[in-house]
């Protein structure tokens, strides 16, 4: 096996003027150098997304004569070890020519500003435009009694997970086939996107995808670096391996999260919301990755949240810079969304004096008008103020309003946030993501087979990665097949083994798509267990149970067999079959979900703050939720858990700066702070259950929850604590300096 190392450009923009690696390329150990132009000129560019007229922003593997962000993949080198690998990579000589640039949104959308793409022929820097309304929103604006703006800034972040991206690949010369290892959450879409880049067809890629640690969406994408490493098997003859190290992944994972939003919010005087309007821009960065803009796109469509608002109207503008391009990462443009209603929603109840609770109560959606269609989506089921009251009853029981005033009468400052969010869960169905420009389906398929020794084993496309995936899908089909979970052997990252899944390991789908899909192979084999058990037991099958791997007539349990004598029967003993009945036992079902499932929840953020040194501490933190069935409640508990400390670290800690011209601020955890802990509160957390319509089983995702709600509950905490000063918060993160600056400018002697 070989190694690989990456050069990649210093400069957010400049022209490649030539390349010289002879004297890398002559180093002991060194197999080969390649550059944009040893590409393959028939090499298609990295692939993403279509959403709604969006432009052409075609990169590869490595840059052709252009880099447009500071560490775009240049050059891969070759050798027999990383660091062989690595000093080589010093010996290559790079002419460049640095171009004018630009690494703010707002900038790059101003006139005159540095073009991003000024070789596609583009009048400006936007390579999106969508536009959306429901209602009459002009009606509603005049007719309102008051209306209130506030501009948002939230910042740049990425996924960070414990272990980065690594790739792994062998190209067998031979039948010019090729095997790739790969840490991802989309097994399917990889080997797809493989075939269309490459020009080889799929059904000679493999992709293979171990249990990886986390993904958190950034593991959705497929970057250059696979394509890179792949030529690099083929040039070579031998399987290359590159894993990023921690300095590099943070310009070479894809970025997340930064917008601008801009949004108006109309109401009458009994606190009745009658119309908004959002105006969004989305930092892109140089291009656009495997999803194009479409977390820019659910956040525009989400600002209506669960609230009954009759009118609306948004924008959103996607806008190129000279930055890592912007990606995927837990909650998908939807933390965005619930920052700015929330913050919003607030703004409100302080303008017309209406506690923010009852506000909040007055506008959601009852749950006799559920479904009901939103701006965008349709939301499935639930009762939102009886998950609110609940949590409030939280707040009441643990004394936390006589506790505030206790505490700020010896002069602390402390604050209590609300935010209230839904989650769009279950992507599908497929005809609807197609029609949005997604060239894939948001179906799962699950296979199903009983061993002849009464084991089971379970196909499912899905990837595990921390989750618990395979422990959730093991439960659900023991549940319906009627065998313990410890006898399922879970099959998962190998394409060339599982079935095809439409979507992949994203959007909440885990549980409740791959889930209704296994539920639906498992239930079909039972059918089949039931039949042959019933034949041996002299039974009818429908008087029949099965429980722990062991068939009985019910009300009988004597009278039973095993799933290994079901098993053996299928398999080897075909005398001991019903007549006419085929051997074997195994069972593929497809699941499209016939609409999302939304899960729903409370966070209340109890903080105290320290005026002169902007440390910000956790007194407690309530959650409410309903994510409709519970396959797993340690595992839910773990997965809003984690989410909430990535909102919390949104909120308070992590941020990717650059300067005006694209040249990052940051390289290491020092100037990435994420949180530990230390930081973080441990959660008082209760579960509502409101199955979902649209699934079989009512499960609804919850793999984003925790990060959707969060960073709204946590500032408006710190808004609260800071009341005295007069504080307005309107970005994020909200670092101990931001709020020390507060403080001073407020121009108040601390209480």
């Amino acid at each position: 096996m070989l190694h690989a190392a990456f050069l990649r450009s210093p400069y957010p923009h400049a022209r490649i003027e030539s390349i010289d690696s002879s004297a890398a390329t002559a180093m002991p150990g060194v197999h080969a150098v390649l550059t944009g132009a040893d590409l393959p000129e028939d090499l298609g560019a990295q692939p993403n997304t279509h959403l709604f007229g969006e432009r052409e922003t075609p990169y590869y593997a490595l840059a052709r004569e252009r880099v447009r962000y500071a560490g775009e993949p240049v050059a891969v080198i070759v050798a027999e070890s990383p660091y062989v690998a690595e000093d080589a990579r010093d010996e290559i000589v790079v002419d460049w020519e640095p171009l004018p640039s630009v690494g703010d949104a707002e900038l790059a959308v101003a006139d005159g500003a540095p073009l991003v793409w000024p070789d596609r022929d583009w009048p400006d820097n936007v390579c999106g435009t969508f536009e959306t309304e429901m209602g009459n929103v002009d009606q509603a604006f005049d007719e309102a009694d008051v209306v209130v703006t506030e501009s948002y800034r939230i910042q740049r972040q990425f996924a960070c997970s414990l272990e980065g991206r690594g790739v792994l690949a062998e190209w067998d010369q031979n039948v010019d086939e090729l095997t790739i290892w790969t840490s991802s959450q989309i097994v399917h879409i990889v080997r797809d996107l493989l075939s269309a880049v490459l020009g080889l067809p799929e059904h000679r890629i493999r992709v293979l995808v171990p249990r990886i640690g986390g993904g958190f969406g950034a593991k959705f994408h497929f970057y250059p670096e696979e394509t890179a490493v792949a030529l690099a098997a083929r040039a070579t003859g031998r399987p290359v391996r590159w894993v990023e190290d921690r300095l590099e992944s943070f310009l070479a994972t894809v970025h997340a999260r930064e917008q601008r939003v801009r949004i108006s919010m109309a109401a009458r005087d009994d606190g009745t919301i009658i119309g908004v309007k959002g105006d969004l821009i989305g930092d892109m960065g140089a291009a656009m990755h495997t999803v194009g803009y479409g977390p820019l796109w659910l956040t525009a469509v989400m600002l209506t949240s669960v609230y009954e608002i009759p009118s609306a109207r948004v924008r959103a503008r996607a806008v190129v810079t000279n930055k890592t391009p912007l990606g995927s990462y837990r909650g998908w443009g939807q933390p965005q969304a619930n920052f700015v209603v929330e913050r919003t929603v607030d703004r409100l109840a302080e303008e017309l004096g209406i506690e923010r609770v009852e506000l909040r109560r007055r506008n959601f959606i009852p749950p006799e008008r559920l479904p009901r269609k939103s701006l965008h989506h349709t939301l499935d089921s639930g009762d939102y103020r009886a998950c609110l009251d609940r949590a409030m009853e939280l707040v009441a029981e643990r004394r936390w309003y006589e506790r505030q005033a206790e505490l700020r009468e010896q002069g602390r400052h402390v604050g209590i946030g609300i935010s209230f969010y839904t989650e769009n869960s279950a992507l599908g169905p497929s005809r609807m993501i197609n029609e949005g420009g997604v060239q894939q389906g948001g179906y799962d398929i699950a296979r199903v087979r009983v061993e002849p020794g009464g084991e089971v084993t379970l196909y499912t496309g899905l990837c595990e990665m921390g989750q618990g995936l395979t422990t959730a899908l093991a439960q659900v089909c023991a549940d319906n097949l009627g065998v313990h979970p410890d006898q399922i052997n879970v099959v998962h990252g190998d394409s060339s083994q599982v079935p095809y899944t439409g979507y992949g390991t994203g959007a909440s789908r885990g549980a409740a798509v791959g889930g209704a899909a296994v539920m639906k192979a498992a239930g079909s084999a039972r059918e089949k267990v039931l039949r042959i058990a019933g034949h041996m037991l002299e039974a009818n099958p429908a008087d029949l149970e099965a429980e722990d791997g062991r068939i009985f007539v019910r009300g009988t349990p004597s009278a039973s067999v095993t799933m290994a004598d079901v098993g053996r029967a299928a398999y080897i003993r075909a005398i001991e079959l019903p007549d006419g009945e085929d051997p074997g036992i195994e069972a593929v079902e497809a699941f499209d979900p016939p609409q999302f499932a939304w899960p729903y929840g409370a966070n209340v953020a109890v903080v105290e703050v320290d005026v002169e040194t902007g440390e910000v501490s956790f007194l407690d933190y309530l959650y409410v939720h309903d994510c409709g069935t519970i396959v797993n409640p340690a595992i839910v508990e773990g997965q809003i858990q984690g989410g909430v400390a990535q909102g919390i670290g949104a909120a308070l800690f992590e941020a990717l700066p650059y300067d005006e011209e694209g040249q990052p601020l940051f390289a290491t955890f020092m100037e990435y702070v994420l949180p530990t802990a230390a930081e973080l509160p441990r959660l008082v957390m209760e579960h509502q259950h409101t199955p979902s319509p649209n699934i079989p089983g009512g499960m609804k995702g919850v793999g984003e929850a925790g990060a959707i709600g969060s960073p709204a509950a946590v500032v408006a905490a710190i808004e609260d604590a800071l009341a005295p000063y007069g504080a307005r918060i309107t970005e994020t993160p909200v670092t101990p300096a931001a709020i020390v600056a507060m403080v001073a400018r407020a121009g108040v002697a601390s209480v």
